[in-house]
């Protein structure tokens, strides 16, 4: 009776965690959203690109490239194919789909939301790579942080160290923001896209870890 107890304490807590996360973090989108549709952000917006703009080097150029180039959807497909091969391989099909879910989801919430707002790409400095349809959210900055921060949550189902799982989350962490921060460097998108496109990237992440945690919670019962 205790141990049944102590599962249901640790699995409420986990869904609430994610589910709790996931609405903080569209609550964020949606603000960050009203706010750019009332005109409130646009002044801040060219503010700061201006200022990122002053900040270029041949080196930092370079190292934006590369660092934007984890968010192509090349280097998407390709970790996440890999993901998926490994977890079919340990036969964790839920984790699978959970992967495969954030992809679709991550795919269609970016072309829905971008021609519904349909913001144009910036124009205040000079874009420094060739880039086509409009600018809100960055589709990098959802793609990333939808599908990297799932392959966190799944990887965290794998390890037991508590510490690993922190380097795991930390690591991810680390490349959304170096992700985003390029997509602003290069001039492509305002500091709202990718601020908002991380957020509704994390809040549908965070929505399928807690329906997955149901639906692994209801199969191993």
């Amino acid at each position: 009776m205790f141990m049944s107890r102590t599962l249901f304490s640790t699995r409420a807590g986990r869904l609430s965690l994610w589910l709790g996360g996931a609405a903080l973090a569209f609550l964020m989108f949606v603000r960050i959203t009203r706010e750019l549709i009332e005109g409130d952000v646009g002044a801040m917006d060219s503010a700061i690109l201006l200022a990122v703009a002053k900040k270029r080097t041949p080196w930092l150029t370079i190292a934006a490239v590369d660092v934007t180039a984890l968010g192509s959807v090349t280097l998407v497909v390709l970790f996440s194919a890999f993901t998926l091969v490994v977890l079919l391989v340990l036969r964790d099909r839920i984790s699978a789909l959970q992967l495969l879910a954030a992809s679709a989801g991550a795919g269609i919430l970016t072309l829905v939301t971008k021609n519904i707002i349909e913001r144009v790409r910036p124009e205040e400095a000079q874009q420094l790579i060739v880039v086509s349809g409009f600018s809100y959210p960055s589709g990098h900055s959802v793609s990333t942080s939808a599908l990297y921060l799932t392959i966190a949550i799944i990887a965290g189902r794998h390890v037991q160290h508590s510490g690993a799982r922190v380097a795991i989350f930390l690591a991810v962490s680390a490349v959304l923001v170096m992700v985003a921060a390029s997509r602003v460097y290069l001039g492509v998108h305002y500091a709202t896209d990718v601020v908002s496109g991380i957020s509704l990237g994390a809040a549908w992440a965070l929505l399928l870890a807690g329906c997955f945690t149901l639906v692994g919670d209801r199969g191993s019962s």
